[in-house]
């Protein structure tokens, strides 16, 4: 497998605890014949350089670099946790263990390099979000401000969820939305008819942490929830209540604008709004990989392989 001649990569760079006889020449033999040439070391090193050289060196760069940037916390040990608990329920459903599953899967060996791998793509995408933030201008930024922010808004929804099953038949998916809208209707109607938002909440909401409390979202602003929830929010007068469903990924939303502040200054949401354009950035088509080559610059990274260093500046388009 692709790890394994990976492992003998490093392997034969460190030649440290790896088994070798030398050879009149001074070469390193690993492998012996009778009456052929040995296969040495620098044979292997040459051909699994150059097929994974370039992989393996990025690797390990990027592990050095994240590993210096953020240091590994219960949020990351979690994450790592719950994707090896992942794996293993899929080969358990596949019927094999799970080691075949990770190198069917992922080119892996044992679970040991499977969470190595997974620390490292979680750190890739803390930087990736890091340095999207960075790139955010002060220009970006105003025209945020001005035309997305508003002041926080004091909000509560009914949620009706839609209930099917994610592998249902199209026909299936869609009585289950219509359904779903037409609940939302019905509570509509219930408000126009004089009935009261937060008994109503108890009664038909769907969302659990915020039914009991009358539906209360308590107080919200762009970035902190749906944002078709809080677009029609904004659109609301205090006091009122959507009078059409507000469609979003969790459901059809019910809405009641409570009460609504005023707009903050701007130094004190720049974090945030720097926050929410990062994100916006950082979900472009290529930016983890324009964000990793910035981060091997930002710690003045040269590879005095010429041939490895050939290979990366053409994986990067250089």
């Amino acid at each position: 497998m692709k790890k394994k001649l990976l492992l003998g990569l490093i392997c034969v760079l460190s030649l440290t605890g790896c088994g070798h006889v030398k050879l009149a020449n001074g070469e390193n033999a690993i492998v012996e014949f009778k009456d052929v040439d040995a296969i040495t070391s620098d044979d292997l090193y040459k051909n699994l350089k150059d097929s994974y050289g370039r992989e393996v060196l990025v690797n390990l760069i990027d592990t050095k670099l994240l590993n210096k940037l953020y240091e590994t916390n219960d949020e990351e040990n979690n994450y790592i946790n719950q994707a090896v608990k992942s794996a293993k329920e899929a080969a358990k459903n596949m019927n094999v263990d799970v080691e075949t599953y990770l190198a069917y899967y992922f080119g892996l060996t044992s679970i040991d390099s499977y969470k190595d791998y997974i620390s490292l793509n979680y750190k890739r995408n803390l930087w990736k979000n890091d340095y999207a933030k960075e790139t955010v201008t002060d220009k970006q930024l105003k025209e945020y401000y001005e035309k997305e922010y508003t002041g926080d808004i004091e909000a509560k929804h009914i949620l009706i969820t839609v209930d099917v099953a994610s592998d249902a038949e199209t026909d299936e998916k869609n009585k289950a939305e219509s359904a779903a809208f037409d609940k939302a209707l019905e509570v509509i109607d219930k408000l126009k008819a004089g009935e009261k938002f937060d008994d109503l909440a108890k009664k038909y909401s769907q969302d659990k942490t915020t039914a009991s409390n009358g539906g209360s979202l308590g107080k919200i602003n762009v970035g902190d929830y749906d944002d078709d929830v809080f677009s029609s929010l904004k659109n609301l007068k205090v006091g009122e209540y959507s009078t059409t469903p507000v469609k979003s990924a969790y459901g059809y939303h019910v809405l009641y604008k409570v009460s609504q502040d005023d707009k903050k200054e701007l130094s004190e949401v720049t974090d945030k709004i720097k926050t929410i354009i990062g994100e916006e950035i950082a979900a472009e088509d290529g930016f983890l990989a324009k964000s990793l080559v910035a981060l091997r610059e930002k710690y003045n990274m040269n590879i005095t392989d010429n041939e490895l260093k050939s290979s990366y500046e053409k994986s990067i388009g250089n």
